[in-house]
């Protein structure tokens, strides 16, 4: 592995904390989407969706912005000057995200849902770039890395369905060993997803960091 590539200790430490801090926010955002996403399923009509739906994708940007955000801040602490822009610039841009998706619902609500994989990923990414220009000389490949993290746990979210089973448990009151299991599940997910951020970021701060 060339020299540019290869993680010394204090870079692996980083991208550890990276990775747990983001699957941490990822798992408390996800009990927080779920109910969300569980709703908007009844406050459909057709094939458009309404202000409901415009409101409901709204959240679920927010909610993404500020769960992921909060994670990825404490992270880098220490690593960028006023680390609390990143929790700003990350709610900004997951709520706009959102906001786009669900004005889309308006007109078609299959688009939007196809659109909710990425859309959130893009503005999440523009906005987190921003930052991420004020300590790096260059943010090569963030937004892309953001776009495959964030589509990554949609496909997962969706096809696994391991969210849906944590409102099914919370509602029928099934066992907390259970539900303990689901949110490891959830965890061990969002850190594996995290990763795809967290090793560019990692890569970027040891070769582009501003002095």
């Amino acid at each position: 592995m060339s020299k540019h590539m290869g993680f010394r200790k204090k870079e692996w430490f980083f991208l550890v904390r990276w990775t747990v801090t983001t699957a941490m926010g990822f798992t408390v955002g996800s009990l927080f989407i779920t109910p969300a996403m569980f709703f908007l399923a009844f406050s459909t009509d057709g094939l458009l969706g309404n202000l409901t739906t415009l409101i409901s994708f709204t959240k679920v940007g927010f909610i993404i912005g500020i769960s992921i955000g909060f994670g990825q801040t404490l992270a880098l602490i220490g690593q960028a000057k006023q680390p609390i822009l990143w929790l700003a610039v990350s709610i900004l841009g997951g709520t706009l995200g959102g906001f786009i998706v669900g004005l889309v619902s308006l007109t078609s609500l299959q688009l939007a849902f196809i659109l909710s994989v990425a859309v959130p990923g893009i503005f999440l990414g523009i906005a987190q770039k921003v930052v991420l220009m004020k300590f790096l000389k260059k943010a090569t490949g963030w937004i892309i890395a953001n776009v495959i993290s964030w589509a990554s746990a949609q496909v997962l979210l969706f096809t696994l369905n391991i969210d849906g089973n944590i409102i099914l448990s919370i509602m029928e009151e099934e066992s907390s060993l259970d539900l303990f299991i689901d949110l490891i599940r959830i965890f061990a997910k969002g850190a594996v997803i995290s990763l795809i951020t967290g090793i560019n970021l990692t890569w970027l701060l040891k070769n582009f960091k501003k002095e």
